[in-house]
């Protein structure tokens, strides 16, 4: 597990701590440490186990958290935090201008458990209504979430060039194996793929 895998488990544990209201000082602590995590020249995996709370920005019972998500591969606490969130307030995580003190008031407040509830909420003006929430954060959130909706579907190519090499490399292999000639058609010009 690489530091930065440890980094994102400890800021998801300090975004969900926000949402269910749990101790802040405690979410905060935990998100300071995932930004000092991934800021290590080291992997922590490769650090004894004893030496972990010694290294900048991790005290004692975060080395604890470390060491029982490397032996254990997850955290039980985030597991429980996990458990009991919806789906949909954790695709809210993913919308740019939504932080977690916001997705608590929306969730909590208005009842609101997904990103095409609160959108249908911000065509209504109902967030306006609540503490935090001005028309222009209301209209704000209203185009990130238009966004993350009009983007859905698209990858970057960095997220599909694996997927893209993978299947390359098979059909190159199939193609190999088959004495079939295959052609892309193209207008008038038919391109053979086995040469």
């Amino acid at each position: 597990m690489t530091n930065s895998d440890i980094s994102d488990v400890f800021s998801l544990l300090a975004k969900l701590m926000d949402i269910h209201n749990e101790n802040s000082f405690r979410a905060k602590s935990y998100a300071s440490a995932a930004f000092n995590i991934d800021k290590l020249p080291h992997p922590l995996s490769e650090t004894l186990v004893q030496e972990i709370q010694f290294q900048k920005g991790i005290g004692e019972s975060t080395a604890k958290k470390i060491i029982e998500l490397l032996e254990q591969g997850s955290l039980s606490q985030l597991n429980e935090l996990l458990a009991k969130t919806p789906e949909g307030i954790l695709e809210l995580l993913k919308i740019k201008g939504i932080g977690p003190k916001k997705i608590a008031t929306i969730w909590h407040e208005l009842g609101i458990e997904s990103p095409g509830e609160l959108l249908y909420a911000c065509n209504e003006n109902r967030l306006i209504a609540y503490k935090g929430f001005g028309e222009k954060s209301q209209q704000s959130i209203k185009e990130s979430l238009e966004f993350y909706f009009s983007n859905q579907q698209r990858y970057l190519y960095a997220q599909i060039e694996p997927i893209e090499y993978l299947l390359s490399t098979q059909l190159g292999a199939l193609l190999a194996k088959t004495s079939l000639p295959l052609l892309v058609t193209m207008p008038d010009n038919p391109i053979s793929l086995n040469n």
